[in-house]
């Protein structure tokens, strides 16, 4: 019997030193490599360009509204040139994000995996329900975040797909805007010189008109700007937390693996030292 035993222990002892070997010398190179995650690049690339293209979008829309006669759209300019910090920190999440990509599966791979294999093994000879439980954790832990970034990539571009024409997404539904207000501020323009040569008051009338129609151009405009940018945050920053909390929930569905955060003493009364110890999981 225990000759048996023996047996199972040098067997599973081998089969968790070759696992080991295997995600450190194989799996790791692979799945850190810039190639494995083409396809996930290439969709942080594209929202990349859209990012750049809503910046570049921004700025002109802000310049030719500040051009537009009075003050009045002078404040909505502003708040347009100030989402430019929203989306700077929008390209840094998707550069995150790809770094993100290849670090996570070094990491697993080439740190958490073998150490799992490590407590694993010494679990077979030391009987520690600690080490077991701690080497599943990490092992289940470095699957989790190795899977993450990719799967909410994906589900970011499938939303994105799926509403941007619902939600006004398009940059060039936003630059069409741009272009006709430039075009409107010519005219507006045009109309001004051309009324200064005929009467006065056709000139009051026009740049009355004129100031209105830039003001509700200029509100439609930060209004794109504003739905557009709402999308990004959600699907850059928002998903892939969604994501991750989803992943933690099908595993303690799964697995059933239940977390020990911290005991709580709570002391009753002054002369009585009782005590209650609360256990929280997770």
């Amino acid at each position: 019997m225990d000759m048996n035993k023996n047996v199972v222990k040098i067997v599973a002892t081998i089969v968790l030193i070759v696992i080991a070997l295997i995600s450190i010398f194989g799996v790791s190179n692979k799945v850190s490599s810039p190639e494995f995650h083409k396809n996930s690049i290439k969709l942080l690339d594209n929202k990349k360009m859209t990012v750049a293209s809503m910046t570049g979008a921004a700025a002109a829309a802000s310049t030719a509204i500040s051009a537009i006669p009075g003050d009045a759209t002078t404040p909505i300019a502003n708040e347009i040139m100030d989402m430019a910090s929203y989306l700077l920190i929008i390209t840094g999440v998707i550069f995150l994000e790809k770094l993100l990509l290849t670090l996570t599966g070094m990491i697993t791979f080439k740190f958490l995996i073998p150490i799992a294999c490590c407590l694993g093994i010494i679990y077979l000879y030391w009987k520690k329900d600690t080490l077991k439980n701690l080497a599943i954790k990490l092992s289940v832990f470095g699957i989790l975040i190795f899977i993450v970034v990719p799967l909410s990539t994906y589900v970011s571009s499938w939303l994105e797909n799926n509403y941007k024409d619902t939600i006004a997404l398009s940059v060039e539904e936003v630059e069409n805007i741009d272009f006709e207000e430039k075009n409107e501020e010519k005219t507006n323009s045009e109309g001004f010189i051309n009324g200064l040569k005929n009467k006065a008051q056709d000139v009051t009338e026009n740049i009355t008109s004129g100031v209105s129609s830039g003001i509700e151009k200029a509100k439609e405009v930060l209004s794109k700007f504003i739905d557009a940018i709402a999308v990004l945050i959600i699907t850059t920053c928002v998903i892939p937390i969604a994501v991750m909390i989803f992943l933690i929930w099908i595993i303690k569905m799964i697995f059933g693996i239940n977390i020990p955060v911290k005991n709580i003493v709570k002391k009753k009364g002054n002369s009585k030292e009782d005590t209650e110890v609360l256990k929280i999981e997770e």
